[in-house]
C-alpha cells in the first residue's frame, strides 16, 4: 500500500502519541532492503566467533598469573616436539611436552607452544610454574596454548557485528518512538552538502536545517543516506520553502522528515 500526502497530512495532524498506519511503518523501516545490515552483522559476527573459538589466547588469566611474583622457576626438560594443526602468519605452531619438578613435589608433565620451531627433544629448559598449583606451568619463552596474544584481535569481529545489529535495532525503535511520540515542528533547510563518508556505496549527505522551536533555535546537523530525504531537502532547500519534521523531545537532533515516505 502506497503512503500517500494525505496520510502524512493526517499523522502531522494527529497528537501524540498518535496511531500509525501500518503501512507507513512499514515505509519508514525502508522494507527487505534494510535487513541487509542486520543480516550482515549476523553473517560478520558468527564468522568473527569461529576465529575467536580458534585464536583467541583462552588462557591468558593463567598467562597473566605464571608473569607474576608468585610464580617460581626450575629446571625441565623437553621430551616431545611436535607439529601442530595452526600456523600464524604462516609459521606453525610447535608443541612441547616437557618435564619438571616442582620443589617439594612429584615430577610432573606439562604442555607449552611456540610459533616456530624452537627446542628440540631432550633440550634442556626453564620452567616457571606457581607453587600453589604446580600443575599450572609452562617453558619459559614459550606460552600455554597455542594461539599467541595477537589473537587478542579477533574479539573486534563478532564486536563489531553485534554493533551492526544492535544498532539497528536500536535505530527501528528510535524511529517507531519518533513516528507515535515525535512533536511536529516546520524548519527552513538551510544546506544539503556531500561528505566523503559513504555507506553501503551509498553516498552520506549532511543536512542543517533550523527552527525557533528546535534545539533553541540553533541549526540542527543531521545525516542521511536515504535518497527520499536527501532528494526533499534539496527541493525545500533550492525553494527555500519550509517543511515539516518530526522530532524527539528528549533530544532534538532526532529527526524524521515524513514528507519523504510519499510515494512518487
Amino acid at each position: 500500500m502506497k503512503v500517500t500526502a494525505d496520510d502524512i497530512a493526517q499523522l502531522l495532524a494527529a497528537a501524540p502519541p498518535r496511531p500509525v498506519p501500518a503501512h507507513i511503518t512499514k515505509a519508514v523501516g525502508g522494507g527487505c532492503a534494510a535487513w541487509f545490515l542486520p543480516l550482515f552483522g549476523l553473517v560478520f559476527g558468527g564468522l568473527g566467533l569461529v576465529f575467536v573459538v580458534i585464536f583467541f589466547p583462552w588462557q591468558f588469566l593463567d598467562e597473566w598469573r605464571l608473569a607474576g611474583a608468585e610464580a617460581r622457576t626450575t629446571g625441565g626438560v623437553i621430551t616431545e616436539v611436535s607439529r601442530t594443526s595452526m600456523s600464524i602468519n604462516k609459521v606453525r605452531v610447535m608443541e612441547y611436552v616437557f618435564r619438571y619438578t616442582p620443589a617439594g613435589g612429584p615430577p610432573r608433565q606439562g604442555r607449552s607452544y611456540t610459533t616456530g620451531e624452537r627446542w628440540q627433544k631432550n633440550a634442556a629448559v626453564t620452567v616457571r610454574y606457581l607453587p600453589a598449583d604446580p600443575a599450572l606451568a609452562r617453558v619459559e619463552g614459550a606460552r600455554l596454548g597455542k594461539s599467541s596474544w595477537g589473537g587478542v584481535f579477533v574479539i573486534i569481529f563478532p564486536l563489531l557485528g553485534g554493533a551492526f545489529v544492535t544498532w539497528f535495532f536500536v535505530n527501528r525503535r528510535r524511529t517507531g518512538r519518533l513516528l507515535h511520540e515525535g512533536l511536529v515542528t516546520e524548519v527552513d533547510v538551510q544546506s544539503v552538502d556531500e561528505t566523503t563518508m559513504r555507506v553501503n556505496h551509498q553516498t552520506v549527505y549532511r543536512i542543517v536545517i533550523a527552527a525557533p522551536s528546535l534545539n533553541n533555535g540553533q541549526p540542527v546537523t543531521v545525516k542521511r543516506v536515504n535518497q527520499a530525504d536527501v532528494n526533499l531537502a534539496l527541493k525545500h532547500v533550492r525553494d527555500k520553502q519550509p517543511i515539516y519534521v518530526l522530532y524527539d523531545p528528549r533530544n532534538h537532533t532526532r529527526v524524521l522528515f515524513p514528507e519523504a515516505l510519499i510515494d512518487p
